[in-house]
């Protein structure tokens, strides 16, 4: 160890910061190991395959599950892909948990379409349960994209269809489930609305609150879904849900036509 490397700064017993040249210093170094790049998408596919493959084995659902969030992976890719809007940095497929909630995504969007019946306590538990964990995984993806440089234009436009397939699945399986009426389809319908209306632009899908919002509605519908939620509360969170995405709609559209008019 050399010479310099031994001094210590007797302020603090410590030794001192090497010199970083090249601009000013991070305040933070990016754990890059989360960022995953485009071929990482087999990784994303094989995921879904499994967790879809297992939860409709364990459950006894057939093959219609995996089948359907299968489909809609393939759907989400092909739709991310047509004309993402530029970045920057090289395209990326996001981060791990981008992975993980498009999955688990997927899996409730093919359990959308399972015709309602009388589905067993533990299936509607582990429904609710993926949903929130889903719902977690969207709020923090923005951040820890933007933390190890995970951010392009593909994987923005896949977060943001995933976030908004992930709504219409819980609000499809709250309505087919008999917990509320049609109408709380709204709240997922107004997602896709949404991402219609962004498509292209520098959307201020990262504001603290639009992601506290955007957390609240996923959040109201997954757990309206936990069976011991006594009707009331499911009617009160079917509602909130719903009136949340009405307001969101409604600051898109103030958003863009304010962005027209500049």
């Amino acid at each position: 160890m050399s010479e310099e490397q031994n001094k210590t700064d007797p302020s603090t017993g410590t030794a001192p910061e090497a010199p970083f040249h090249g601009g000013p210093k991070p305040t933070l170094h990016p754990p890059k190991v989360h960022t995953m790049r485009m071929g990482h998408l087999p990784l994303t596919i094989f995921v879904t395959i499994a967790i879809s493959g297992l939860f409709a084995l364990a459950f006894e659902l057939g093959s219609t599950p995996p089948i359907a969030g299968i489909a809609l992976l393939a759907l989400l890719i092909v739709f991310a892909a047509v004309t993402p809007r530029a970045s920057d940095g090289p395209a990326t497929a996001g981060t791990r948990f981008t992975v993980a909630r498009v999955a688990m995504t997927c899996l409730l969007g093919g359990l959308a379409v399972v015709p309602a019946g009388s589905p067993p306590d533990p299936l509607l538990w582990s429904v609710a349960l993926m949903g929130l964990a889903a719902a977690g995984l969207g709020a923090a993806d923005g951040w820890l994209a933007q933390i190890t440089y995970s951010s392009s234009g593909f994987s923005e436009k896949l977060g943001t269809m995933a976030g908004a397939l992930l709504v219409l699945a819980l609000s499809l399986l709250v309505w087919r489930l008999g917990l509320a009426g049609v109408w709380v389809v709204a709240a997922g319908a107004l997602g896709f609305a949404e991402a219609a209306l962004l498509a292209g632009r520098h959307a201020p899908h990262r504001d603290v609150w639009r992601v506290g919002a955007d957390l609240a509605v996923r959040t109201a519908l997954a757990v309206a879904i936990i069976p011991v939620a006594p009707p009331l509360a499911v009617t009160t969170l079917a509602v909130l849900a719903t009136a949340i995405a009405v307001g969101l709609m409604a600051h898109t559209l103030l958003y863009r036509r304010g962005e027209d008019s500049a």
